[in-house]
């Protein structure tokens, strides 16, 4: 082996005289050459050179190509040369050459090939239209070396060798040099491969996701459905290089297909639906139907395909899914034969996603355009007012009754405003704030700067903000108003000829001028008169709180209160043998209220609970802090009231009709008269009931700013 280290070729047939040193200098030769194709493995080009050229020096040879094989198409493809050929022709169809891997059977060099074997091809032994013949020709050589290149059974390409300049015949030699160093050539060959394929991955991987991207963006403009189909098509013909693309809606319900866009086809758009019509959508149903995506390499032998667009080879097709359910289907086609590979596939999916997105945003905004003007024109044509501000306490909606009632201009836009900018003071401003303090729903009656009363709702949502709705109620303030006066004139009225048959009859009893058995009779005529008096006190009561009664306010002590009520009603609790628990303590914060009134309320509410629970029963009073507001809670395990009931509990003169409280007495007018009051505290009231189970009556009222 020595020879192999000379310069003149004959050496080669040169008997071996030193085994060994020969062997050294054979090894040595080999270790330089894969030190040197070890330092280019990084790029792939500048191997192939390098291999070329120790291909030359090592086997000494005139010429040396390598051919690569290619997986997605099964061709071997020309790689690199040191040849030089004469003819420009035969120099591009060199740098063109593709040799088909599909049959093998059917050209025995193909097959000696994938086999492993190296073979020494002779031109004049075969005929010109075999692939040694055709490869003679172009190399104009009358014979070549051929080693496969095959590393861990995986065929690489073919390392072709000649000795067309020199004229010198291939010998054994050559032929085990050649073998020996693509033996050991194949290891690098594929290390650098690998890296030239990690690095195409990692690029094509940066270009696919900027062409997403960009993808994004260009459908994210639009909301219009035709751009979106467009779009598809356009960006799925660039990436796969592909001749023709349709995109088609799948109905499920009625599985059928209707094709929405076309591009590449060489027929027109009424031949094509009368193609379609006679020969149906073929292979994009099927995939409709199946939810997945298709490559046919060869579309000759699929038996769904039908041929509209001429020489056609191969197809690809892309269910687009919304949802578990296919919407359409995307179809691209090609002229080459197995013109799709798996990155073809996996780009035209994600495409699909991205345009089912599209479509189905580019849908939904039709909707919400619909819904919107749906919207505006009932909130356009409603008398209430209609106000939303954000969490950030901006404006983001106003209807023209709300311009009217905060006397705002009508040509002017407050969206997007802040609410205490946009808005004057007025008392909106100020419910708006307890809403926000309060962290809940509430409930309020607002004189507004026209004139008009509302009854305002302030309701928190989660994703939105603060929806306020606020109803005219002006009308209905001034009947009551009127009713109000008509009730105090004639209770005023109806109180004087009531002190006067309560002085009769207290004189009768002083008297005695009745017989013992008509005694009877006349205390219950006196106490008739005296609930008549309390119906009418507290009819009087209940006008003068609703006509704007004048409150005291000032920081109160609920323990003071809550523990004074309780001592008056004790005693009618013991008699019962019932049992009145107080939580409260010094330690509450003040509300801010009048003290009388305050009592007031908290007398009737426990005196109500004390009157509707049976003997031996339990009363709870407890109060808590909650946010800017102090919540007084009177718990009782009494009757209980139904949810009909509890929708007029606070009405005038409703009483609840059940035979466990037709022996109670009252006149209907308490629980307004508390409600009244609550009110005039800018507080709420509430009640949470199940009938047998009892009663929690519960009070806001808002807490001091400043404390003892």
């Amino acid at each position: 082996m020595r020879a192999f280290m000379t310069e003149n070729p004959t050496d080669l047939d040169r008997p071996q005289t030193d085994d060994y040193q020969a062997q050294v200098e054979h090894l040595t030769a080999i270790n330089a050459i894969l030190t040197r194709l070890g330092a280019t493995l990084l790029d792939f080009d500048t191997f192939l050179k390098e291999l070329v050229a120790s291909i030359v020096s090592f086997v000494h040879c005139d010429r040396a190509a390598v051919l690569l094989a290619n997986d997605h198409t099964m061709t071997l493809e020309f790689g690199i040369s040191s040849y030089r050929l004469a003819s420009p022709d035969r120099q591009a169809n060199l740098d063109s050459l593709r040799l088909s891997l599909f049959n093998p059977d059917e050209d025995p060099l193909i097959a000696d090939w994938l086999a492993g074997k190296t073979v020494l091809a002779q031109a004049d032994l075969v005929s010109p239209g075999s692939t040694t013949g055709w490869l003679a020709h172009l190399l104009q050589t009358s014979s070549f070396l051929s080693v496969p290149l095959v590393h861990d059974d995986l065929f690489l390409g073919v390392v072709l060798a000649d000795n067309a300049v020199s004229s010198l015949p291939l010998t054994d030699a050559h032929r085990q040099a050649l073998t020996t160093l693509v033996q050991h050539a194949t290891v690098p060959m594929r290390s650098a491969q690998a890296h030239r394929h990690i690095v195409q991955q990692l690029a094509d991987t940066v270009t696919e996701m900027s062409i997403l991207n960009q993808i994004d963006r260009e459908l994210n403009d639009t909301m219009e459905l035709n751009a979106v189909f467009q779009m598809t098509l356009d960006w799925v013909l660039r990436f796969t290089n592909a001749h023709a693309a349709s995109l088609a809606l799948y109905n499920q319900d009625k599985d059928e297909l209707r094709f929405i866009t076309d591009y590449g086809y060489d027929v027109s758009a009424d031949q094509l639906v009368r193609l379609r019509r006679e020969y149906g959508p073929g292979i994009a149903l099927r995939v409709a139907r199946s939810g997945r995506a298709e490559i046919v390499p060869d579309v000759a032998l699929d038996k769904d395909f039908i041929p509209i667009a001429s020489n056609i080879r191969s197809k690809l097709s892309v269910p687009v899914m919304r949802e578990d359910r296919v919407v359409a289907v995307i179809t691209v086609e090609s002229k080459r034969l197995n013109g799709f590979t798996e990155g073809h596939l996996d780009f035209a999916e994600k495409l699909a996603t991205r345009a089912a997105v599209a479509i189905d945003n580019a849908r939904l905004y039709d909707e919400a355009v619909h819904e919107r003007e749906k919207q505006a024109h009932i909130l356009g044509n409603t008398a209430d007012v209609v106000m939303a501000v954000g969490h950030d306490d901006r404006l983001v909606l106003l209807n023209p009754s709300a311009l009217a009632a905060l006397q705002l201009y009508l040509n002017e836009s407050y969206v997007g405003r802040v609410i205490f900018d946009a808005i004057d003071h007025t008392p909106l401003l100020d419910a708006y704030r307890r809403a926000k303090g309060l962290g809940e729903n509430l409930v309020e009656e607002l004189p507004m700067p026209n004139g008009r009363i509302f009854h305002a709702n302030f309701k928190h949502s989660a994703s939105l903000g603060w929806i306020i709705v606020m109803h005219d109620i002006t009308p209905f303030k001034e009947m009551d108003k009127l009713k109000g006066e008509l009730i105090a004139t004639v209770s005023h009225d109806l109180k004087q000829p009531l002190s006067v048959m309560n002085g009769y009859i207290e004189l009768l009893m002083m008297q005695q001028a009745v017989a013992p058995q008509g005694m009877h009779s006349v205390q219950m005529i006196r106490r008739s008169v005296q609930n008549m008096r309390q119906l009418i006190d507290d009819l009087l009561d209940l006008a003068k709180i609703e006509s704007g009664v004048r409150l005291e306010l000032k920081p109160v002590q609920i323990h003071a209160v809550v523990s004074e009520c309780v001592d008056s009603l004790r005693p009618a609790a013991q008699n019962k043998s019932m049992t009145i628990e107080v939580e409260t303590n010094d330690s509450l914060p003040c509300v801010v209220g009048d003290y009388s009134r305050l009592r007031q309320i908290l007398l009737n509410l426990i005196g109500n609970a004390v009157k509707y629970t049976p003997p031996e029963g339990q009363v709870k009073v407890r109060a808590e802090v909650r946010g800017s507001t102090l919540r007084v809670l009177i718990q009782d395990n009494g009757l209980g009231i139904s949810p009909e009931d509890q929708m007029h509990i606070f009405d005038r003169f409703y009483r609840v009709r059940r035979p466990e409280t037709d022996s109670i007495e009252g006149t209907g007018l308490g629980l307004a008269i508390v409600k009244s009051l609550v009110e005039a505290h800018k507080g709420q009231i509430g009640v949470d009931s199940r009938l047998g189970e009892g009663s929690t009556f519960y009070v806001s009222l808002p807490v001091s700013e400043t404390q003892p």
